[in-house]
């Protein structure tokens, strides 16, 4: 059971990665990464505990229409990103200085958008009856460690390619975005 545990945290903070290293882009301080971190964290476990323990009747009427809330918040997103690399890409002049990380605001979205996943997976582990904790541990231990892990992969790559990084990251998160939409 402790290997299931792991493997499922693991698998679900591959969204929390992808939008890590898609925000990343920005001049962030070791503050905004753990707040960012800590986001991603608890909205996946938060998420799934949520999704173990909603019922049936929940389940079949927010299905109908879950994915396309995720997909419009990060289309959303992801454009305004691909908006800001577009503009940054043509105007070099900009400093680093004047370029402030992502709101807490679109920080929370991005984080509750790309957990929606999760949700599955905890009505999955609440059918089966397995205890819930462990996962929602797991899954939220992971969830940090992989927006640590983006966010400083992104660091490194947007010293050197910067505008360029922002855009390939609007182009991540619209690819999660139409991910959302299959069914």
């Amino acid at each position: 059971m402790l290997l299931e545990v792991i493997l499922i945290g693991l698998v679900l903070s591959a969204d929390s990665f992808s939008a890590a290293v898609a925000m990343g882009t920005r001049p962030f301080t070791s503050k905004d990464a753990i707040k960012f971190a800590f986001a991603s964290g608890v909205a996946e476990a938060v998420v799934a505990w949520f999704g173990a323990f909603a019922g049936e009747n929940i389940v079949s009427n927010f299905k109908a229409y879950d994915h396309w809330i995720a997909f419009a918040l990060l289309m959303g997103v992801a454009l305004n990103m691909a908006f800001e690399g577009l503009k940054d890409f043509r105007n070099k002049e900009i400093k680093e200085e004047q370029l402030k990380f992502h709101s807490f605001a679109k920080i929370l979205i991005i984080s509750f958008a790309t957990s929606l996943d999760a949700f599955g997976v905890g009505i999955g582990l609440g059918v089966v009856g397995d205890p819930i904790f462990p996962y929602i541990i797991s899954i939220g231990i992971w969830a940090f460690i992989a927006t640590i892990m983006g966010l400083n992969l992104a660091k490194k790559l947007s010293q050197k390619f910067g505008s360029i990084i922002t855009l390939f990251g609007a182009t991540v998160l619209m690819i999660i975005a139409f991910q959302m939409l299959k069914i």
